[in-house]
């Protein structure tokens, strides 16, 4: 039997002469079709409705959406994605080793955020690692062609080919962390590092701590390179190149840090460790030199991550508002996929000074 167009089934809300009912559930998986055949409205109205309702009167989407449940139909994403010319993927970049990035809880928080907040806009996180120059060119050209709808980069390094490949794509990006010699080129979102490194030093010399010394993150990072000179201008004319050991974000590298310069200044009393890891790491160094904190050397860390509260004592420290910059990474992702950004958005987020037992 034909069913006329727009007419409507009997069932919650239904308005008139109903089209006559087959409530078997389809062994096939059912489609948009068969959705419109059971509300009895063109396949134009049930794609209306599937987009929003809009320009679709309340009863003909409350008689649609008993047909969706009644037939059990889902949404071919992927075929809708075809259509669109997308992936329904979007990728999460860090140019970092993959055991560091599993390490550092923060890494672990954004990508936990990222997943929940992709799944529940019905796109996929693909999660990847870039990490050295031969990765980074593959993973540049890969995502060039067009594999994901967007990306988000985290922890560049000045002068990395994949930073430059993406730059020159014009697969929608955003950085998190300033991108070194693309600040004005790219959409990033990030915390003023040089500021936030610059008090919590300044809170050091404040209690009184003249030797104070730096491990810093990699010099070639925004983040690394940000915090340094925050705290050689928070130290002033004190500031000594022994006193800075480099570290890579990573608990050891806290760890060789804080032993090399206590090797050359023994008598330190404070060190600000440029991520919490970091400074836990120097914790464990400065216990095996029987250093005891905050007694004789005072301890600052950044990022407030879970470790900093467990660590022994509880890390002085910069809260580092990671599921906040995730939140806004994606949504200016969203605005540059949508087309909805006019042109780069940089976004500049507060920190939190938190201070505990360690300083």
């Amino acid at each position: 039997m034909a069913i006329p167009a727009e007419r409507s089934p009997r069932g919650p809300g239904a308005e008139g002469e109903g089209a006559p009912l087959h409530l078997h559930r389809h062994a096939a998986r059912p489609t948009i079709e068969d959705v419109a055949q059971f509300a009895g409205v063109s396949r134009g109205t049930v794609s209306r409705v599937l987009n929003g309702g809009h320009h679709v009167r309340p009863a003909v989407v409350a008689n649609v959406n008993f047909a969706i449940e009644t037939l059990g139909y889902s949404v071919n994403q992927a075929a809708r994605n075809l259509a669109a010319g997308r992936t329904g993927s979007v990728a999460f970049v860090v140019s970092e080793h993959q055991e560091h990035i599993f390490e550092d809880p923060n890494y672990v928080l954004f990508v936990s955020v990222f997943g929940k907040e992709l799944r529940r806009r019905g796109r996929h996180l693909l999660l990847t690692a870039a990490e050295d120059t031969e990765e980074e060119i593959f993973i540049g050209n890969y995502l060039s062609a067009g594999h994901v709808d967007g990306a988000l980069l985290a922890l560049p390094h000045a002068d990395e080919p994949l930073l430059a490949r993406l730059a020159q794509s014009r697969l929608p990006l955003v950085v998190i962390g300033r991108p070194l010699g693309y600040e004005d080129e790219l959409s990033w979102v990030a915390i003023d590092d040089d500021t936030s490194a610059y008090e919590m030093v300044s809170y050091l010399v404040g209690r009184g701590r003249k030797r104070i010394g730096t491990v810093t993150g990699p010099l070639n990072t925004s983040g690394g390179r940000d915090r340094f000179e925050g705290y050689k201008r928070a130290v002033g004319p004190t500031f000594r190149a022994s006193f800075v050991a480099e570290g890579d974000w990573s608990l050891e590298s806290g760890r060789v840090g804080a032993k090399q310069i206590l090797a050359r200044h023994h008598n330190i009393d404070a060190l600000f460790a440029a991520s919490d890891l970091m400074a836990l790491g120097a914790l464990a160094a400065l216990r095996e030199a029987g250093r005891r904190v905050p007694h004789d050397v005072a301890v600052a860390g950044f990022d407030d991550s879970v470790a900093a509260s467990l660590a022994d004592p509880p890390l002085t420290t910069v809260r580092h508002p990671c599921e906040e910059i995730a939140l806004e990474a994606l949504r200016v992702l969203d605005d540059l996929m949508e087309g909805r950004s006019a042109g780069p958005e940089h976004v500049v987020l507060p920190t939190e000074f938190v201070r505990r037992r360690s300083a």
